[in-house]
């Protein structure tokens, strides 16, 4: 594993977070590399996925029914990564992605409304994580998964949100709505306090570690 790299998508397309990479970059164990399909190059997750051990899609702006030229990208390299039993972790925009691609459905929660701020979550014993345990964590978006695709189980919960994260049965692929990765001067621009996010924070970085035992 050690020649392989985690690919780390940001499908950004308003403003890349470098920030929220850099924080995986420090607590993943092995070397990563940055991907920027709309802003950049959307050939580069194509071109490195043979190299990959692993995959994180990071939120976006848009919504996985935009259906750009970029999604459909994006949705041929999972299937690949899928069929080569290569363990994928989707936030957000990527947890919606995930969910949409496999057969999901996704749909606005409250009137096309952007909310954010933090809210507890409670992640159900599944294959990333396990045991029960409440997490604060970090959230913003106005769409989410309504119906969990074939093969899934809901493996997150809260009061706000049904669905916060969701996981394969059989294969190493999960999703969840809040930010984990998500860093500070991201946390800043959602209105979030020091003090909330530092608690956000740890929480956050205890599924991303988990994620990463998993490769």
């Amino acid at each position: 594993m050690s020649s392989l790299s985690l690919m780390v998508i940001d499908p950004s397309i308003t403003h890349p977070e470098i920030e929220s990479f850099n924080k995986i970059v420090e607590g993943c164990p092995f070397p990563c590399t940055y991907h920027l399909p709309v802003l950049s190059d959307i050939d580069s997750i194509s071109r490195s996925l043979p190299n990959s051990c692993g995959i994180i899609i990071l939120g976006s702006a848009a919504s996985v029914h935009d259906q750009s030229d970029w999604q459909s990208v994006l949705g041929e390299v999972l299937e690949k990564a899928m069929n080569i039993d290569m363990p994928v972790l989707g936030i957000c925009f990527g947890h919606q992605f995930l969910a949409y691609q496999l057969g999901g459905k996704v749909d606005y929660l409250w009137n096309k409304e952007q909310k954010k701020g933090t809210r507890e979550v409670l992640i159900k014993a599944n294959g990333i994580f396990n045991s029960n345990k409440t997490f604060n964590l970090i959230y913003s978006h106005q769409e989410g998964v309504v119906e969990c695709p074939n093969d899934f189980d809901i493996s997150a919960s809260s009061k706000m949100v049904n669905i916060e994260g969701i996981n394969h049965r059989s294969k190493a692929v999960w999703g969840f709505q809040t930010h984990i990765e998500a860093s500070w001067s991201f946390a800043q621009r959602q209105g979030i306090v020091l003090d909330e996010y530092e608690k956000s924070d740890k929480d956050g970085k205890i599924l991303m570690q988990s994620f990463f035992d998993k490769i």
